[in-house]
């Protein structure tokens, strides 16, 4: 069984790469967005109603991203490893919903994931 990879799927994984990365930055930028309240300037009343209005993402995906861009700041190994590439945005939401989880287990579940 051949394990290359075509032209055509390696720009798809360097596409997929970009992509997550780029949503690492942006869930990072979120909580800080949040946290200094600027989606009020726009007259929303919370940074998730915000969400749904300016970026129009559904009432459950604003609260998701909000909780796992708030987990992250708190999460130094989780955030570490998903700004790195080591861990996708998915395997990072999913670790940062496990509750009771200390820094130890986090470099755990972080080294399973990668």
């Amino acid at each position: 069984m051949s394990t290359s990879v075509s032209v055509q799927g390696r720009e798809l994984i360097a596409a997929w790469d970009h992509i997550e990365r780029g949503t690492a930055q942006w869930v990072l930028e979120l909580a800080a967005f949040d946290a200094s309240g600027a989606w009020a300037e726009d007259g929303y009343g919370s940074c998730a109603t915000w969400l749904m209005g300016m970026c129009g993402v559904g009432r459950s995906t604003a609260f998701r991203k909000l909780r796992v861009a708030h987990e992250l700041s708190r999460r130094p190994v989780v955030r570490e490893a998903l700004v790195a590439g080591g861990l996708s945005y998915t395997q990072a939401r999913t670790l940062v919903g496990l509750d009771g989880v200390d820094h130890d287990r986090d470099a755990e579940f972080v080294a399973l994931a990668g």
